[in-house]
């Protein structure tokens, strides 16, 4: 059932984005995050974080010289977990660094 809100939580997020999340929408909103935060529901996946594969999908790859391990540069959609399981990996943009050509 987690699993099929997961688009529900996007929608919320983008209207959020938008500003489009005020007055009564905005209440159910927040009473539907927190009813699946007590459920155990957990979003995971920030920007400037290290890219773990186990709980990130790499959805672009770069290269830059700021990095020193592979990071997550953004974050296209956020990961969710229960406890230790995954209900759906953190999409995200990869930046490794780059390694000197000799």
């Amino acid at each position: 059932m987690l699993i099929g809100l997961l688009p529900v939580l996007d929608d919320i997020d983008r209207a959020r984005e938008h500003g489009e999340v005020e007055g009564g929408f905005k209440l159910v909103a927040d009473g539907l995050e927190t009813t699946l935060a007590k459920l155990g529901l957990q979003r995971f996946g920030d920007a400037g974080e290290p890219f773990d594969p186990t709980v990130h999908e790499a959805m672009t790859h770069a290269l830059s010289a700021e990095v020193s391990e592979p990071t997550c540069a953004e974050i296209y959609q956020p990961g969710y977990r229960v406890g230790e399981r995954i209900m759906r990996p953190a999409r995200v943009a990869v930046v490794e660094p780059e390694t000197a050509e000799d």
